[in-house]
């Protein structure tokens, strides 16, 4: 096996691992120079094998099978991110709105027991988990379903979210850019989104790496409008820093 190629299998193992890769650790972990490891880089994300990002490379995204297959699936950083948002970032008598994505699904099912604050939700799989929740109060949004990402829209599902003012959005994220902002792939759900950040007092943003760095064809907001960003794997300073100059809180878990 050549070196190239056993540079690219431990590349591949890492990812694996960690989700995320970072240029310079690699240089110094493999003994070899960036301007090698970035060939490496392009050469693996021409083949699929990942996607880069500025200072690295992550998993490329996986966003096959339906809803319900996405939301069963078996995903540490997903899993560390919701737990972590569930008991540390939700008080308990707070008013949260929670946006769709199978991340903010995950939270739903972590939240606390002791939580008795109000959920105001538009993703109808929340609804069901909260209804079970003994002391919540959950509020449906109603409007048209998006099947494929499981998210109700339109200009009724806008008009109800006016109504209210919570104290957080758990901001579901398809694509977060330090200067692109936060985007998502569905036009309609655009309005909401942007909705339930202009109605909320913190917007807590939850990412998994892939999402990091990418962007979709609708923009939500920019990126400054985002309270913290919550996300998992190891992120080096100067990939933070791109985060934190838009005065953005950056939660590693």
């Amino acid at each position: 096996m050549s070196s190239v190629e056993n540079r690219q299998r431990e590349i591949s193992v890492l990812l694996k691992r960690f989700g995320t890769v970072h240029i310079h650790d690699l240089a110094e972990r493999l003994q070899t120079s960036l301007d090698t490891i970035r060939r490496d880089l392009r050469q693996m994300e021409g083949s699929g094998h990942l996607r880069r990002i500025h200072g690295g490379a992550v998993l490329p995204a996986t966003n096959d099978g339906t809803y319900q297959e996405r939301s069963l699936e078996v995903r540490p950083e997903r899993a560390a991110i919701a737990r972590h948002v569930a008991h540390h970032m939700i008080p308990d008598d707070a008013v949260v709105f929670f946006d769709s994505g199978t991340t903010v699904l995950d939270v739903a099912r972590h939240l606390k027991p002791a939580f008795y604050g109000t959920a105001i939700v538009v993703n109808p799989a929340v609804a069901v988990v909260l209804a079970d929740h003994a002391n919540a109060n959950v509020i449906m949004i109603g409007g048209k379903i998006i099947k494929g990402d499981m998210v109700v829209s339109g200009a009724a599902t806008i008009a109800e979210i006016c109504h209210y003012h919570a104290d957080i959005c758990i901001l579901g994220t398809c694509a977060i850019h330090p200067d692109l902002g936060v985007s998502t792939r569905h036009i309609e759900e655009r309005a909401s989104k942007a909705a339930m950040i202009a109605q909320s007092g913190d917007v807590i943003a939850i990412a998994t790496a892939d999402k990091l760095e990418t962007r979709m064809p609708f923009k939500v907001c920019d990126v400054d409008a985002v309270s913290t960003l919550v996300t998992g794997r190891k992120l080096s300073e100067s990939y933070l820093a791109n985060y934190q100059t838009h005065g953005i809180d950056v939660v590693l878990v």
